[in-house]
Order: structure tokens, then C-alpha cells, then sequence
């Protein structure tokens, strides 16, 4: 009886545990989305929007209300997983704006920046290797496409997953912060311990300014 009610007790906090980290993560998304929202009026202000451009500027703005209230609700990492879709939504919209304002096709309906979903969606498929390690294909945004080939770095996203900051691409995304997240704060490395090498590097050129990579939430 009292070993069943235990086993509850640490469910449930371990529940409120991968809510707390995906709050945290989707909470700043939604804080830099609204920024981009206002640089984007701010951009527009000036542009006779056509009623594409103007339908897609009214849409970014609801799904980026819409996700402020799913995360200001949540009460699980299901829910926050929730608000994550709308502002994805809100990205896509967002980039449809810039597209038609731009004179260019509408961008496809395709996965966030590998590096940064902060980024918008991506735009082209580039293969990429990390610090020693083997070359693999992923979708990236049309700036780190630019840079890439360039032979200049990404600006890759770092997250706090525990006690070190890891980049967005190696924490495997929410889903993946959240479970390496708890198991750090229950006093295990397991699910990031594989990570450390690769968010060392990473860390090192952040602090020594390499090639323009940002530094934590770049």
C-alpha cells in the first residue's frame, strides 16, 4: 500500500519535473517569437500588403495568442508539446509574410531549422558533419544554408539541459531536453551523457567567438 502510493508520488513529480523543463524551453520560444512579430510590423509598416501577405500576418499573430494562452494553461509536457505545434504554425506564417513581401514563392510547409527552430522553417536539405563527427543530411533556414556554404558555421541554438548547455540539434529537441533534463535533476547523466563531448566543442568556440556561433539561446 504505502510502496504503491510512493511509486505515485514520484510519477507525479516526475511529471511536474518534464513540465517545468518543457515550459521553460517553449516559454522562450514563444518570448522570441513575439519579437519577430513585432520587428515584422515594425518591417512592414511602411508595405502595401497584398491580401496573401495580410492574411498571413493576421494568422502568425492568432497562433502566436493562441500559444501564449496553450502555455499560460499547461499543466503538463503534453500540453506545452501543444503550444509548440501553434508556433511552429506561427513561424511558417511569419516566413510567408517575408516571402510574398520579398517578391519569392511561398515557402514549403517543411520541419523548423535543425539547428535553431527559432530560425522559421527550414528551407534546403545540406549535408553536414559535426566536430568529428560523420556527415548526414538535414533541412536547415536559407541563412545557415547561406553560411554553410560559405564554409562558415551555423548559429546553433544552445539549451540548458540540467547543469550544461547543450546544442538544440544534440538534445534531441523538447522531448528530448525534457527527459535529459529530469534524469539530471534526479541525480543521473543518463540521456546526455553521450552529449558532452560534442556540447564541449561547441561551448569552446561560443566562448572564444568562432565564426559568429551564439552563445546560450543563440
Amino acid at each position: 500500500m504505502f510502496g504503491g502510493r510512493r511509486r505515485r508520488r514520484e510519477q507525479e513529480l516526475a511529471e511536474k519535473d518534464r513540465w517545468r523543463v518543457a515550459r521553460r524551453l517553449v516559454d522562450e520560444d514563444v518570448t522570441v517569437l513575439g519579437e519577430q512579430l513585432a520587428e515584422l510590423h515594425v518591417e512592414t509598416l511602411g508595405d502595401d500588403l497584398d491580401p496573401t501577405a495580410r492574411d498571413h500576418h493576421r494568422r502568425a499573430l492568432e497562433h502566436y495568442d493562441q500559444a501564449k494562452h496553450l502555455l499560460a494553461s499547461s499543466t503538463t509536457a503534453e500540453d506545452v508539446a501543444a503550444a509548440e505545434q501553434v508556433v511552429a504554425d506561427a513561424r511558417y506564417h511569419r516566413a510567408a509574410v517575408m516571402a510574398v513581401r520579398d517578391g519569392e514563392p511561398l515557402p514549403e510547409r517543411r520541419e523548423p531549422c535543425f539547428f535553431n527552430p527559432q530560425h522559421g522553417p527550414s528551407m534546403q536539405d545540406v549535408s553536414w558533419a559535426p566536430p568529428s563527427g560523420t556527415a548526414r543530411t538535414i533541412a536547415v533556414c536559407a541563412a545557415d544554408g547561406r553560411r554553410l556554404a560559405a564554409g562558415e558555421e551555423p548559429l546553433v541554438r544552445m539549451v540548458r539541459v540540467g547543469d550544461r548547455w547543450v546544442p538544440w540539434h544534440q538534445a534531441s529537441g523538447v522531448t528530448g531536453a525534457i527527459d535529459a533534463g529530469v534524469h539530471l535533476a534526479r541525480g543521473s547523466s543518463h540521456g546526455v551523457h553521450g552529449q558532452q563531448n560534442l556540447a564541449q566543442a561547441y561551448l569552446k568556440q561560443t566562448t572564444d567567438g568562432v565564426n559568429g556561433i551564439r552563445g546560450p539561446y543563440g
